[in-house]
């Protein structure tokens, strides 16, 4: 069947290609503001400016759901991407003023646009796949691509193109991602509204709001167990993909799995219909067997081996191709027009921020030596929530053939 009946390539290439130029330049700035921070031009201590990022890092997730707000209620996702843009532009300028006093004004400006332009995105895809919903499983992922895309490649051009030579040409070079992406907003077109989506959102209302939930839920809980496991795996050393010790290519596999899993589970999706259900259950069951292989790779002490890690790595990357773009892409499947922003916000801070924060406490509380204990308490989360959506997807099959288009919920 040809692409167009599949995929609304022109205006999804559009977003994804905001997608991918913002993380562009994020994680672009990203390579050389500690650097900036205890330069002379700034002067800080190298903790002082390690906990700065962190509070900067940790603003951005929580602010997410304020940012939804603001999309849903008062500029809509088109403006919001403008304006996003104009104030994260206007954030590096602060930025550059080599001030510790303009830096952290610089940092509240740019968390306010930055909270701003994630909600305006999922709300603009879930608007523009609103009338084909069965195709949000593969626009979500092929999204998600294009952010893995930006972040593989920003900090590996920056250093190869000499980007970041001087502050001031990183800086600059940040500034006009963002001055692209304000052109390019302008070549997004307003879709045309389904005729059935408002009685559908009223007939099924109850069961709506029960999907966002556990949607919202489902990803919280996936991101916590998460938590555990990558703060036990980061204790061991990677070696094995250092480019000192491998060829260039083994020493991007960890970046090169995501990316690449992406764009083919993206086009899968597009392709072919799969239950939800079935996705999100193979996928924490996927994260269990990981965890399994977590456990031998630590046992064994062969975490220095690309082959082991490689094989953790594919395992934990399928849980998470199976989990998060599925419960956004049913966030937005059922979330009314006007609170896509707003549910899209919670969200992603409930999964990037809260599930982070509870997961570290746990995770200290645990003990930093106690590897196995943390592994063993991420495997258990992940068994549960795969047994648990398994039992509700086996339920589902029975409902009524009225509520087939419901996709089994």
């Amino acid at each position: 069947m040809p692409t167009k009946n599949q995929y609304y390539l022109g205006q999804s290439s559009i977003l994804n290609s905001l997608l991918f130029l913002e993380r562009f330049a994020f994680y672009g700035l990203q390579t050389f503001t500690y650097s900036y921070l205890i330069s002379e031009s700034m002067n800080l201590y190298g903790d002082d400016a390690n906990e700065l990022l962190l509070t900067f890092a940790s603003a951005l997730l929580f602010a997410r759901i304020f940012g939804g707000l603001i999309v849903d209620f008062l500029l809509g996702p088109k403006v919001a991407i403008i304006v996003s843009s104009a104030l994260q532009i206007f954030g590096i300028l602060l930025f550059m003023k080599e001030t510790l006093g303009m830096f952290y004004l610089g940092m509240f400006v740019f968390i306010v646009g930055q909270c701003i332009f994630s909600p305006a995105i999922l709300k603009s895809i879930g608007t523009v796949y609103s009338d084909r919903k069965q195709k949000m499983d593969g626009a979500m992922t092929l999204s998600i691509f294009a952010i893995n895309l930006g972040s593989f490649l920003a900090p590996r051009a920056f250093r190869y193109l000499e980007l970041a030579e001087t502050f001031k040409s990183g800086f600059t070079t940040c500034i006009i991602c963002f001055l692209i992406i304000i052109g390019l907003c302008f070549l997004i077109k307003k879709p045309q509204e389904p005729a059935d989506e408002i009685r559908a959102n009223q007939e099924f209302g109850s069961r709506i709001n029960e999907v966002i939930f556990l949607s919202i839920l489902g990803l919280f809980v996936y991101w916590l167990f998460e938590t555990l496991l990558n703060r036990t795996m980061e204790n061991f050393n990677y070696s094995g993909f250092r480019s000192s010790d491998n060829s260039l290519f083994v020493s991007m596999i960890p970046a090169l799995i995501p990316m690449i899993g992406y764009l083919i589970f993206g086009i899968v999706w597009n392709r072919f219909k799969f239950s939800p259900l079935l996705k999100i259950s193979i996928g924490f069951g996927a994260a269990t067997i990981s965890i399994l292989a977590a456990i031998i790779t630590m046992s064994n002490s062969q975490t220095d081996d690309p082959k082991f890690m490689t094989a953790f790595l594919c395992l934990n990357f399928i849980g998470e191709i199976l989990i998060v773009p599925i419960f956004l892409s049913l966030i937005l499947q059922y979330s009314p027009k006007k609170l896509m922003g707003t549910y899209s916000g919670a969200a992603l801070a409930m999964y990037g921020f809260l599930s982070m924060f509870i997961g570290n406490k746990i995770y200290e509380a645990i003990g930093d030596g106690n590897y196995a204990i943390t592994t063993i308490v991420a495997g258990a989360g992940f068994f549960f929530s795969a047994l648990t959506m398994l039992i509700i997807f086996l339920l589902s099959r029975k409902k009524d053939v009225a509520h087939a288009h419901l996709d089994e919920f």
